[in-house]
């Protein structure tokens, strides 16, 4: 530890006073406190930005304290700028680029860090203190949970407070009295304007990096999702309104993919698929709130739910099987697949309508486009598939009854953990070799054997499950992971899933109840909380925990204009029921009323008296605002300062003309000047405090009050005192 620095007081030493003039330099006190504020706002972006950011803040602190030891030279123009250099040179090989939001921050943080060498004076200390409350905004852009806000609220008071200490804080406590005091002045005008105003959008929608909630990608082979059953990622939450679908039936579809080359499946954009075909793309995606592929009525069953979608820089949206109608516009795609008009760099809600099942329309790409093969790809499965096609005589209910019965027979397993996939075909290389694989592999193979047999398929992938909390919500994660097939037979698609056929306790309990998948299952989140769902307490508090920020994102990051207009609605509806309450309580019982009344003044008077008081002790917190309300009294006595005059000055130019105050004043300007310059230890200060103090009291006492008159410049007149 060391005993003389400026990081830490030496035990016994009084706080050094507050920077007392612009131009004189910062003492050890304030520098501690603008580099503790430098920590703190870094803590806010540090699970987000590079590490090395805390090393570039331990070397300027570092850089600091040796030059306060006088041990090295105050940082030169060619030292400074030399860091920024080495600053845009780290960001750029860290992003590739500056254009994007993570870079920016980056930028703004290094500044804020590197601004402290050259900082030395009042005013080089108040633009870092603002720098910092700017960089603490920006961390929401990371992030806007619960204890993103708390620790914002902190590195806030701790940045006030700071300031108050630049402006001539006595001491700690008068500091923080006075950030509480801003901080509680702030909060009614934030609930107006979280309530009355709209979000501003394109804030939260800078440009960025590619973000994404999830592994899943919208291109598959044997093998891909097995991975993410090793992660807890959250992807979104969905809370129903109305019917909640079964366990089995919570198929949530993000991509449709129909084109394959024999070793992944991958989807077809529609622009890129259209200029194939030869077709208009208005035939294949539309804009809308509502699906033009599908009537309104159809699909077994209908449900709706409102998502809470985490961040992705992918346009797509999960559905519970084909997407009906959407809160608002959103790109509807002919094979099903919903995606939004622009990434999310924030949470997002969606209001979404569905069927529950896969679509009803027909695929104008055609059944060519769905029963599509390479020519030399994975032989052994195509023969195999025009096989069990002969075998079933032609009929289609009967084929896919026979591939499902091929993965239900051994020696074919499910696993968590599959061997890798080496050969050019894949698809023969796990069907007559290997026989273990995850949802992809038996996905795979189906489509690829319907295929064989003439008969549309595609496969599709997305999430399977989700936990059910106990507060009426899923919550659905990367292990929720799957993929399965869908089949053009009588007339619409049909959902076909292998994965029944060979591990049916995955779709009823998730990954987690596979045999054998205790290894592999949340293997690269090893301090998940979901490992302690066998504990019974610990279980309870993930539960409440996660159910509180749900009910954050939800009521408060994700509160839209349509919930601000009804909430003035409620109030509206509320104060009229109040108003009928109270004109018949007049009418039936006067005196019930009249205590109501009553009551309500009382409170509203006692309240304004407890601010009113808070008012007046503010203003006695310092000498510059003692002054400063001394100076308000004079100016409405028509006794202002001229420009360019200090306020001791302006005291002792008016004394004369205020009778029996003027000695008072003639103090006051003395004490103001002792406690703005002379180097007083701490008990000097509040003896010099209290003597301003009760000599501002004289002069108020004396002092007529009178409204504001016309004389300019406190001129000479008759005697304001007399």
């Amino acid at each position: 530890m060391i005993g003389s620095g400026w990081l830490v007081h030496r035990q016994g030493s009084r706080p050094e006073a507050a920077v007392l003039a612009d131009g004189r330099e910062l003492g050890a006190a304030m520098l501690r406190r603008l580099v503790i504020g430098q920590c703190l706002v870094l803590a806010l972006h540090l699970l987000w930005m590079p590490a090395w950011l805390v090393g570039l803040a331990i070397s300027v602190a570092a850089w600091r304290y040796f030059e306060l030891r006088q041990r090295l030279p105050p940082a030169g123009r060619l030292l400074r700028l030399g860091g920024v250099a080495l600053l845009l040179g780290a960001l750029w090989l860290q992003y590739g680029a500056m254009h994007q939001m993570e870079g920016l921050i980056g930028l703004l943080l290094g500044v804020y860090l590197l601004k402290l060498l050259e900082t030395h004076d009042r005013r080089g200390a108040r633009v870092v203190v603002v720098i910092g409350i700017i960089a603490t905004g920006v961390a929401f852009l990371h992030d806007q949970g619960i204890l993103m806000a708390l620790g914002a609220l902190v590195v806030l008071a701790w940045l006030l407070q700071s300031l108050n200490w630049l402006a001539g804080a006595p001491d700690a406590r008068s500091a923080w009295g006075e950030a509480g005091w801003l901080l509680l002045y702030s909060a009614p005008l934030m609930v107006v304007l979280f309530l009355a105003f709209p979000r501003l959008g394109p804030l939260w929608n800078m440009p960025q990096m590619d973000r994404a909630s999830t592994g899943l990608a919208d291109e598959v082979s044997p093998g891909d999702i097995a991975q993410l059953s090793r992660s807890d990622a959250r992807v979104f939450r969905a809370a129903f309104d109305g019917e909640e679908p079964a366990t089995h039936d919570r198929y949530w579809r993000v991509y449709t993919l129909s084109a394959t080359d024999g070793q992944r499946w991958f989807r077809a954009p529609p622009d890129e698929l259209a200029a194939t075909l030869g077709r208009s793309e208005d035939a294949f995606v539309r804009q809308g709130r509502r699906s033009p592929w599908v009537e309104e009525a159809a699909g077994a069953g209908r449900f709706r739910a409102e998502l809470l979608l985490e961040p992705d820089s992918r346009p797509w949206l999960p559905t519970l099987g084909t997407p009906l109608a959407t809160g608002s516009e959103q790109r509807y795609l002919v094979d099903g697949t919903l995606e939004r008009l622009a990434a999310e760099g924030s949470r997002s809600l969606l209001r979404l309508e569905s069927s529950g099942a896969a679509p009803a329309n027909a695929d104008p790409a055609g059944d060519a486009w769905n029963t599509l093969l390479p020519n030399r790809a994975n032989p052994r499965t195509r023969a195999l598939g025009e096989q069990l096609w002969q075998e079933s005589g032609g009929d289609k209910h009967a084929f896919l009854a026979a591939v499902m019965a091929q993965f239900g027979e051994s020696p074919f397993r499910y696993t968590l953990m599959p061997p890798r996939l080496n050969s050019r075909h894949r698809v023969d290389e796990f069907l007559f070799e290997s026989r273990a694989g995850y949802c992809t592999h038996y996905a795979s193979a189906a489509a690829t054997l319907i295929r064989a047999a003439g008969i549309p398929a595609r496969l599709v992938v997305g999430f399977l499950g989700g936990e059910r909390h106990p507060d009426g919500y899923f919550t659905i994660r990367d292990y929720d992971a799957h993929a399965w097939v869908e089949v053009w037979l009588d007339g619409a698609w049909q959902r076909l899933d292998p994965t029944a056929a060979i591990a049916p306790e995955r779709i009823e309990l998730g990954p987690q109840a596979v045999e054998g998948s205790a290894e592999a299952f949340l293997a690269d989140s090893p301090f998940s909380s979901l490992h302690l769902r066998e504990l019974g307490w610990a279980n309870h508090l993930r539960l409440r925990w996660e159910n509180l920020e749900y009910q954050w994102q939800r009521g408060v990051i994700g509160y839209q204009r349509e919930a601000a207009r009804a909430f003035m609605e409620r109030l509206g509806e509320r104060l009229e029921a109040g108003y009928g309450w109270l004109h018949a309580q007049l009418r039936s019982a006067p005196w019930v009323a009249a205590a109501w009344l009553g009551g309500t003044v009382l409170g509203l008077a006692g309240l304004a008296w407890l601010l009113r008081l808070g008012l007046r002790q503010r203003r006695w917190r310092n000498e510059s605002t003692m002054v400063g309300y001394l100076q308000g009294r004079l100016v409405r006595l028509g006794l202002g300062p001229v420009p360019g005059e200090s306020p001791a000055a302006h005291l002792r130019r008016v004394a004369p003309n205020c009778g029996l105050s003027g000695s008072a004043l003639e103090a006051v300007a003395e004490e103001y000047e002792r406690l703005a310059y002379a180097p007083l230890n701490e008990a000097e200060r509040r003896a010099s405090l209290w003597r301003l103090h009760q000599a501002i009291q004289t002069i108020r006492q004396r002092l007529p009050k009178a409204r504001y008159r016309t004389r300019q410049g406190g001129a000479a007149g008759k005697d304001v005192a007399s």
